[in-house]
């Protein structure tokens, strides 16, 4: 989608895309905003970007940012008003393509570091929940991201038993969060990792 800073302009920015995916969630639910772009930008952050007119913006980055505080780091967040056009094209670089598939399942997503830890991690969720396994991301410097999807509960069951796994081998899950009820625009995001696509 092509921004042309043709309406207000919101953004966070955190360590880590499970903090990102979950900020995103809250930004769309919390107001009548719109996703234009996503970038893992490297050495662990990531930065999601939205328009809308300017209060919708206000509340939408407020809302996204205080809950992707709640289970990682907020490196930044921004309201830019009136941003100037070539501000709307670096944007553009960014962008995403609109996605409609109706209203995806629970999410259930898990960030280590290291891969050794995201393994065990993915097998343990579907072993124990029976949901699916989706998605993997190798956001840099180590962080790496698994995502499944199913029901709530055995979204829940999945990331329970994936902390613990991790636990159990001394390491720790640097975020974890289960979304029930994702809005439609995440999948605009979570098709850029789906392991099908990943390996085609």
């Amino acid at each position: 989608m092509r921004y042309r800073g043709e309406s207000a302009l919101g953004l966070i920015e955190t360590v880590g895309m499970v903090p990102a995916i979950y900020g995103a969630d809250n930004m769309l639910k919390a107001a009548n905003v719109q996703l234009v772009a996503y970038e893992n930008i490297g050495s662990t952050l990531v930065t999601i970007m939205i328009k809308g007119d300017v209060a919708a913006v206000e509340a939408s980055v407020e809302a996204g940012a205080s809950a992707a505080a709640s289970i990682g780091k907020l490196t930044a967040s921004n309201v830019m008003p009136r941003p100037v056009r070539g501000v709307g094209d670096i944007v553009s670089v960014h962008a995403i393509e609109e996605e409609n598939n109706g209203r995806p399942q629970a999410l259930g997503l898990i960030e280590t570091f290291g891969i050794v830890f995201a393994l065990e991690a993915a097998d343990a969720m579907v072993k124990a929940s029976g949901a699916e396994l989706i998605g993997y991301e190798n956001v840099a410097s180590g962080y790496i991201s698994v995502l499944v999807q199913g029901d709530v509960a055995a979204c829940q069951a999945a990331v329970t038993a994936g902390i613990n796994a991790v636990e159990a081998m001394g390491a720790s899950v640097y975020s974890s969060i289960v979304i029930p009820s994702p809005h439609p625009g995440l999948t605009k995001i979570t098709k850029l990792y789906l392991i099908e696509n990943l390996l085609s």
